[in-house]
This record gives C-alpha cells, sequence and structure tokens, in this order.
C-alpha cells in the first residue's frame, strides 16, 4: 500500500496522464450528480415547508378567530378605535400571553374592524387596510430588509379580518439545515465513490499499462514482433492495429537500408578497386605523354565513381522530404531538362523531338525532374549517334491522367530484359555507356512518390528501340 501511494501522487500529478484526465472527469460528473441531487432536494424541500407552513398560517388564522371570539364581539360592540396590543388586552389568561410572547420574533397577526386596526402583536411589518378581495389569500411584505408571508382571513359576515404573518427568514434557515443535513451524508457517500473510481480506473486500465510494458520490451530491439490484438481488450485494437503497422514500416526501413547498403557497397567496390590500381600505375610511370593518359583514364573513373554515388544518394534520400506540390507546365520542364543535356545532344548529333498536348501537372517538382531527367538521359546514352528521340505529350480525357512517352532508336529491351530493367543496378546486356544501373531505379521510385508509374515497351512503328511511358495520377490543376 506504501508504494501504491506515490504512483498514485505521480499519476495525479503527471501533466498529461490517462488516468488523471478520466478520474478528473469522473469527479467532475460525481460533482454536478450531487449539485444536481442537492438541488432537487432542497427545492423539494422549500416547497414541502411552503406547503407546510402556509397550512399553520391558514390553520392559524382560523385558531386565532375561535380563540378570541369574546375580543371580536367586544370589538365590534365598542365604539372607541384605540389599537389594542397583546399585552394590553386584559381578557387574555398568562397562558395566551406566553404563547403569542413565544413566537413574537416571527409569527405577527392584525385584527381590523371595519377598515381600522383593531388588535395586533408586537412584532411585524406595517400593513394596508386590507381589502374583501384580500380575503383567504397569501402575498408577501418586505420592511426593514426582511420579508414576511401574510395570509388574510374574513370573519363575521367580512366586517372583520385577520391577518396572520411569518418572517420568511425562518423558512430559509430551516430548509438550509435541512439542505446541510442531506449534503453531509452525500459528500461522503461522494468520497467513498471517488475512491472505489479510481481504484476501477487503474484497475480497468491494468492492460493498458501491460500493453505498454510490452511495447517497452521491444524498444529499440529489432527484429519487432506484431502484438496480438486478440490478447488485449478490444478497446485497444485500433491501437495495435497502428503499432503493428509501424513496426512493418520499420522492419521494411531496416531490410531496405541494409540491403541498400550492402549493394552500394558491392557497386562501389570494383570502381573504387580500378581507381587505386590506375593510382599506382601512375605512380611508376615516368613518360609524360603516358602519364597523361593514365591520367585522363582516372579522372573517367573518378567522374564515374561521383556520378555513381549522387545517384546513390539521390535514391536513398528519394522521398524521405517531402516536397511542396506546384504547377508544373510540361513543355517548359522538358525544355529545361533538354538544355541541361544539349552537349550531350550537340556532340552526339541527336534530334530530339517534343511532340504531343502540352499540360499542367500539380505534384512535387523534385521528383518530376528526377523521373523525366533519368528517362530522356537514358534514352540519350542509348540513342544512335546521329538518330533521334521522341519525346511525346498525350491527356487521357476518359481518366483525366497525363502521359510522358520518351522513345529513342536504341537496341531494345527483350521481355525478359524488361522485368528486370528496374532493379537497382541492373545493367542491359547492351548498355555501352558503363552507367550504374541505377537510373531507372530512381524515375520508377520518383514516379511512384508522384502517385504515378513507368513502364516500356517496344515501339509501335516496327524501329528498335524502346519507349519508356510515365502515366502521371489525375491530379490536374483547373
Amino acid at each position: 500500500m506504501n508504494r501504491r501511494f506515490p504512483n498514485i501522487l505521480r499519476l495525479l500529478l503527471t501533466p498529461k496522464s490517462l488516468s488523471r484526465g478520466l478520474f478528473a472527469r469522473m469527479t467532475l460528473v460525481m460533482f454536478l450528480a450531487v449539485l444536481a441531487i442537492l438541488g432537487i432536494a432542497s427545492t423539494a424541500v422549500r416547497a414541502e415547508v411552503d406547503q407546510i407552513f402556509d397550512q399553520q398560517l391558514v390553520l392559524g388564522a382560523n385558531l386565532l378567530v375561535n380563540l378570541m371570539g369574546e375580543e371580536l364581539s367586544d370589538i365590534r360592540k365598542a365604539g372607541s378605535s384605540s389599537v389594542m396590543e397583546v399585552d394590553d388586552m386584559p381578557v387574555l389568561s398568562n397562558e395566551d400571553r406566553q404563547a403569542f410572547d413565544a413566537y413574537a420574533d416571527w409569527r405577527m397577526f392584525r385584527i381590523w374592524y371595519r377598515g381600522e386596526l383593531r388588535l395586533k402583536s408586537d412584532t411585524g411589518p406595517s400593513l394596508a387596510v386590507p381589502k374583501s378581495a384580500d380575503a383567504s389569500t397569501f402575498h408577501v411584505v418586505k420592511e426593514d430588509g426582511q420579508a414576511w408571508r401574510i395570509y388574510t382571513l374574513a370573519a363575521t359576515g367580512g366586517n372583520v379580518m385577520v391577518q396572520v404573518g411569518e418572517r420568511l427568514g425562518v423558512r430559509d434557515e430551516l430548509v438550509r439545515n435541512i439542505a446541510l443535513e442531506l449534503a453531509a451524508p452525500f459528500v461522503g457517500i461522494a468520497i467513498v465513490l471517488l475512491v472505489l473510481i479510481w481504484v476501477s480506473l487503474r484497475s480497468g486500465l491494468r492492460d493498458l499499462d501491460g500493453f505498454s510494458a510490452r511495447l517497452a520490451e521491444q524498444r529499440g530491439r529489432p527484429p519487432f514482433t506484431s502484438v496480438r490484438s486478440e490478447d488485449w481488450p478490444a478497446e485497444l485494437d485500433q491501437l495495435t492495429s497502428v503499432i503493428n503497422g509501424l513496426f512493418r514500416r520499420i522492419e521494411d526501413s531496416l531490410q531496405h537500408e541494409r540491403t541498400f547498403t550492402e549493394m552500394a557497397a558491392h557497386q562501389l567496390r570494383t570502381p573504387l578497386a580500378a581507381l587505386s590500381l590506375e593510382a599506382q600505375l601512375c605512380a611508376r610511370i615516368d613518360d609524360p605523354a603516358e602519364l597523361k593518359t593514365r591520367l585522363i583514364a582516372l579522372t573517367a573513373a573518378t567522374t564515374r565513381i561521383a556520378k555513381l554515388a549522387d545517384q546513390l544518394l539521390v535514391l536513398a534520400r528519394l522521398g524521405a522530404v517531402e516536397d511542396r506540390d506546384v504547377n508544373i507546365c510540361m513543355h517548359a520542364l522538358i525544355g529545361q531538362l533538354l538544355a541541361e543535356v544539349a552537349p550531350v545532344i550537340a556532340q552526339r548529333r541527336i534530334d530530339v523531338a517534343l511532340e504531343g498536348e502540352d499540360f499542367t501537372f500539380e505534384g512535387a517538382e523534385t521528383a518530376l525532374r528526377l523521373a523525366l531527367s533519368n528517362l530522356i538521359e537514358n534514352a540519350l546514352f542509348y540513342t544512335e549517334a546521329g538518330s533521334e528521340v521522341v519525346i511525346h505529350l498525350a491527356v487521357d480525357a476518359a481518366t483525366n491522367s497525363g502521359t510522358i512517352e520518351v522513345r529513342d532508336r536504341g537496341p531494345g529491351m527483350s521481355p525478359a530484359d524488361r522485368s528486370q530493367a528496374f532493379n537497382r543496378f541492373w545493367r542491359a546486356p547492351t548498355n555501352k555507356s558503363n552507367g550504374s544501373g541505377l537510373g531507372l531505379a530512381i524515375a520508377r521510385d520518383a514516379a511512384q512518390a508522384l502517385g504515378g508509374r513507368i513502364s516500356l515497351r517496344d515501339r509501335d512503328d516496327g524501329l528498335a528501340g524502346l519507349v519508356a511511358v510515365l502515366i502521371l495520377p489525375q491530379r490536374f490543376p483547373n
């Protein structure tokens, strides 16, 4: 028990605690329920007290008429208009006077004869002359900060009007005392219920604690084991599904990282070995002409390694940072990409034609540039010198999608080669550019980041060559 108490305090003081949040809500509900019960009880008690005290006023007025029958007859016979108080009435016995004095601080009476006040108690507010319409009615009079409830009764044919009153503060005090007596057990019951609610909450959330402990065991220790939803309450199904999805993504990411690292290390091993060999040969050559030839080869090897490293970095970072979607004009973007490879086009005397219907696409410009630049570079490297490359644009109105075809005049690919073309580091047997085998893989990943896809097919005109088709999704701006 002593060890559990600090845990309870820790949960209550935690800025974001599920237990504390639920307990606070239940406490609020309990508090509102107690207030509602007390409010309803107070209203009911007040109504009951008012009814009982009003009945007492009516009964008191009738008893006053019966008990003071002789005095009322004397009032009718006497011609004097003086007002008599209780102590001035000789006909009253000592017991009657003591009875009047006992309630003098909160009860009062007035007796009127033909509109003139004849008898009255020592206390009470000043009252106006009652009218016949006031008979058998209640009304409230306020004087000196006190409210009095007055009942008027007509007697002896309406010539005598008897008014009996009571200070309302007495009723308020009685209702308040009853409410306090009711509140005490309710507060005690509420405290007991809150303790039971806290114990029930902690017992009910024990499964969540076990769930957290299970996750803590796997923290930082792959491979991650999926959490079985059937081992936990149904309320945790959605959470287990999300966590299992996260575990799968982490495992896929780690596996991808391991595969990529192994493939990159393998791919860089041979160029680095060749570069080292070229450097060793350069160190042994004394002939300046031969040394120049070796240095040129060394520079070319260094350039290939640098390009390979850049492609590896692009492939590793693709999709890691989400680019902001912008409106991209296809003709303008392809024109920029062709300008970047203009020296290659001029050197190889390749004619490049841009055909078809221009359209605007809304998406990440970086990913689209990567996809198109790699398709165009592949087409230029494989196309025979002096030949042509055609870039054709089209919009499919039925699917509201855009298609970009890059048609080259290279050796083409067999169906078996096309099935492997998008594998990383795979190079076709007809590859004459000594590339890294990452161009199409980068283009595919970039297209997938855009929500599109890339496919390869033969030319439709029967000529040798390959057609790379990039299909963009239905995300065209108005």
